[in-house]
């Protein structure tokens, strides 16, 4: 990934992706955004980067302090809509550069960040050159898990896919869509989706289902992409050749790792198409029995 500072318009990021290899190594371009300019044309900018990054230190030098949270508020709730990851930076556990234990306001913004609907937070200088940066990194932990748990999924879901969207969808977003509201419909603990390029796993991210999203994928740097969506667990395999293998395989890692354990019903897109990216048509429930 390609964390690009200080991006105020879209020929910004298009002049980053016509680096040698950026396109050609599928290279995610976060797009970091830190002046006014960058949030006159944030719709343009969104268009043509892979993700967002609200860098709040500079962009609250750059922009009137107390407009930083509607700033805030307004990129997170327009990458939620397309889709796209955002991640929320710059002095989430600032006092814990020194402190043992964070601020009452500190960990109030870090928990705000998760309600508004942010996919990641992200800390610097308190792992950086803090003295406490393991104790850091479980709060911040501890804070996002008890924030996550409190949201509205339900809710969420709606807003996004009958207040935000507008028919025809595609087809894969179709799928997407379809399986987080069977997964709400039938409490189900886990979906399993088997992606190419990742495209899939995103957009079922998109819609913020309550389970985990397990991405199965024969790309190592899809796998490492995929970590800065919401919810998304990634599992690499050796080739995505033969579904029914692939399934199986995800399905015995599942039941390893605690996400299910045997007799769950479980939701998995694929493709008719093996091994092509943006082929996704399929969707089922399967019953997951520990094989021996």
């Amino acid at each position: 990934m390609i964390a690009a500072s200080f991006i105020r318009k879209p020929e910004d990021v298009k002049e980053i992706r016509a680096l040698p290899g950026v396109k050609e190594q599928s290279i995610m371009i976060i797009s970091k955004i830190e002046s006014q300019e960058g949030l006159d044309n944030f719709d343009q900018v969104l268009e043509v980067s892979d993700g967002i990054m609200v860098a709040r230190g500079d962009l609250g030098v750059e922009i009137p302090i107390q407009k930083v949270a509607t700033a805030q508020k307004m990129m997170i709730a327009k990458c939620n809509k397309v889709g796209k990851p955002i991640i929320t930076a710059t002095q989430m556990l600032d006092s814990m550069i020194e402190n043992p234990r964070p601020t009452r306001a500190e960990v109030t913004d870090v928990a705000n960040a998760v309600y508004d609907g942010t996919d990641c937070v992200m800390l610097s200088g308190e792992t950086a050159n803090g003295k406490y940066p393991i104790e850091t990194i479980q709060v911040m932990g501890d804070i996002c898990k008890h924030a996550e748990a409190g949201l509205d999924y339900r809710r969420l879901y709606k807003n996004i896919r009958y207040q935000n969207l507008d028919p025809p969808i595609s087809i894969p977003e179709s799928i997407a869509s379809s399986a987080v509201k069977s997964c709400w419909d039938l409490k189900l603990p886990l979906i399993i989706t088997l992606t190419e390029s990742g495209r899939t796993a995103r957009l079922i991210a998109k819609y913020r289902p309550h389970s985990p999203i397990l991405c199965v994928t024969a790309s190592p740097l899809v796998a490492r992409q995929s970590l800065i969506s919401r919810g998304i667990y990634p599992f690499v395999v050796d080739s995505m050749k033969g579904t029914s293998r692939v399934i199986n395989l995800a399905t015995d890692y599942a039941l390893k790792s605690g996400l299910i354990v045997s007799g769950d019903p479980v939701i998995i897109t694929s493709g008719v198409l093996e091994c092509m990216s943006g082929s996704t048509n399929i969707m089922r429930v399967d019953i997951v029995e520990k094989r021996d």
